[in-house]
């Protein structure tokens, strides 16, 4: 059965059972076709031209495909790294934490990771970073000084 890869897809290979084509067996096969061509009837140019240029193409949009997909990676990785370091920043704050069943206001006394993201604590409970809509720093007076968490 013959699988031919999508042209958005980061693999610039035709499969074949086990085996699998590339650029170099695109190259080889481009070379024996001009071999073994009936010289009385020669393949214009203009068609190998356009066959090398669509291939090539194809292996710069796999390649460009590939950096996309890398940089959105590390994009990621860096979004969820600063999430975790503003949870850590807000231990020690006072907070007002909005859920679907109720406000609450306490103060953030550690960090956790569930499923990858960074979730605070406040009392017993674990909150979505999220969900803090407003924080501020304790004072000496158990009095709070406003600080924009968000």
């Amino acid at each position: 059965m013959l699988q031919v890869n999508s042209v958005t897809s980061s693999d610039s290979t035709v499969t074949y059972g086990q085996k699998t084509l590339g650029q170099d067996d695109f190259l080889r096969l481009l070379v024996t076709q001009l071999k073994l061509q009936d010289p009385l009837k020669p393949l214009e140019e203009k068609e190998f031209i356009a066959q090398l240029a669509q291939f090539s193409a194809l292996d710069g949009i796999n390649r460009l495909t590939d950096e996309v997909r890398s940089l959105a990676v590390l994009a990621e990785s860096q979004m969820w790294q600063n999430a975790g370091r503003e949870a850590v920043d807000l231990i020690g704050k006072q907070v007002t934490i909005t859920t679907p069943a109720e406000e609450v206001a306490g103060v953030v006394t550690g960090v956790r990771w569930f499923a990858g993201q960074p979730w605070v604590i406040v009392g017993d409970v674990a909150y979505e970073l999220g969900q803090i809509h407003e924080g501020s720093l304790p004072t000496e007076e158990g009095e709070t000084e406003d600080n924009n968490v968000r």
